[in-house]
């Protein structure tokens, strides 16, 4: 079922119900006002024979004369259903027809157009026969009021109606309109491919909004998954691609003079072999690459980041030829980091500085007052400036000859800022060519964004 149909039925119970509780209403106040009214024409029935009784010297007729109500009639009926004395203001009341009961009744009869209230009561007259004492009342106004309550409800009932059957179209069509949106927008993407968002006109804060919103978050997140996936695809076969045609080349030089030849032989295994170390380096390279691009968030934690540095650098210092010194000026300072991708941002980036540079590194640790900064610095060669602005891009080199000496792959760096970035931080790099350059990560202290 559809939900514009959902809601439409909804709306025709809801308005059922308010049919039935204004129906129920308007009975119950009929009902009320007629029982009022036979009360009260009950009581002055019984005190009209409380008057008869108390003045049994008088003529039956002279004293309900005295009872007479304006726009009524009093009167006996006998046995035989006959009234054998009537007192009224209107002699056309005396054509009201009459009956006889034993027991006392209350009813509404209707005379010609007109509505009358009967209140009879049995007593004993002057002969001592039974008679029923009756008085007759005109109610025209009172069922006149009902009445104009009965068309009140109907018209109001009228107009509800069309409101609700109004209401219940404008909102099936509002509820469902960014639903069928959504839905036509799925339709594109599974047909096309495609990453496309809902277009939210306007930002009104329900549910229906929040749910676009959530919707082009999740497209948001899954466009930016398919991108880093396609990137990385990109990135592998880019770098894959010269190891193995040189692993290729060398397979077929192989076949060809392997056997005859032992030097090519040893040549083409010795090539083959760094080319498989590049490959392999390559592919752990990719894989951190895109590890890195995972939400560490929930994973930090507050910790003294100077005894993680120092023990980073010397577990590196064995496999250094040059010394590692490290300053820092206080040996506690805490921040929020996701231990291993940290240590990891200290191994890229010293392992950078050991490839460029011939000279010893020095490591600073610097607090501030929201912010903490790890500064890795050596004396190498330095980056042109041209080339500054893109070290921390995918694959890029700076000089690709020496990169290859050196075994770099261009994606270290690239490693680094996103992993500095999920720290809510940033790197910067200041460099004169020929000088040496430095690197400084910048955390905040407290996990938020320091920029």
């Amino acid at each position: 079922m559809r939900l514009r149909t959902r809601i439409q039925l909804s709306m025709t119970v809801v308005l059922m119900v308010l049919i039935m509780a204004n129906t129920s209403i308007y009975f119950i106040f009929k009902n009320s006002v007629i029982t009022s009214e036979m009360n009260r024409l009950t009581n002055k029935t019984v005190n009209t024979l409380k008057e008869l009784n108390t003045h049994s010297n008088l003529a039956m007729e002279q004293v309900l004369q005295a009872y007479l109500i304006s726009n009524g009639m009093i009167r006996v009926v006998n046995s035989s259903h006959k009234p054998i004395i009537q007192v009224t203001t209107n002699n056309d009341y005396f054509n009201i027809p009459s009956k006889y009961d034993d027991d006392q009744f209350e009813e509404v009869v209707q005379y010609k157009d007109s509505m009358y209230v009967v209140v009879s009561i049995p007593t004993i007259n002057e002969n001592g026969a039974i008679v029923n004492l009756q008085v007759v009342e005109n109610v025209d106004a009172l069922f006149g009021n009902i009445n104009e309550l009965k068309w009140v409800f109907t018209y109001t009932t009228m107009i509800v109606i069309i409101i609700f059957s109004l209401t219940s179209r404008f909102l099936g069509r509002m509820i469902s309109f960014p639903i069928k949106r959504l839905t036509q927008t799925m339709n594109v993407i599974e047909k096309d491919g495609s990453f496309e968002k809902i277009l939210i006109a306007h930002h009104t804060k329900d549910e229906l909004s929040e749910m676009a919103m959530t919707f082009n978050r999740m497209i948001t997140r899954l466009e930016k998954s398919y991108l880093k996936q396609e990137q990385f695809v990109s990135d592998a076969s880019h770098e894959l691609k010269t190891p193995l045609t040189v692993i290729d080349s060398y397979v077929k030089i192989l076949k060809r003079w392997g056997k005859e030849r032992p030097d090519i032989l040893e040549e083409a295994i010795d090539s083959i072999g760094a080319e498989s170390s590049r490959m392999k380096y390559l592919t752990e390279q990719l894989l951190l690459l895109a590890k890195a691009e995972e939400c560490i968030e929930n994973e930090k934690y507050k910790v003294n980041i100077v005894p993680i540095v120092e023990k980073t650098i010397h577990r590196l210092q064995q496999a250094f030829k040059h010394e590692i010194y490290l300053k820092s000026e206080q040996r506690e300072i805490h921040t929020y980091i996701h231990e291993p991708s940290f240590v990891q941002v200290l191994v890229i980036l010293l392992d950078n500085a050991k490839k460029y540079s011939d000279d010893d590194i020095k490591v600073e640790i610097k607090e501030w007052e929201e912010s903490v900064s790890i500064m890795v610095m050596d004396k190498g060669a330095g980056i042109p400036f041209e080339a500054q602005a893109h070290v921390f891009d995918r694959l890029y080199r700076v000089d690709k000859t020496r990169s290859r000496k050196t075994g770099g792959s261009g994606l270290g760096l690239s490693i680094a800022k996103r992993i500095v970035e999920q720290h809510d931080g940033y790197i910067n790099l200041e460099s004169v060519e020929g000088h040496g350059a430095t690197f400084t990560v910048t955390l905040p202290k407290n996990g938020g964004v320091t920029r």
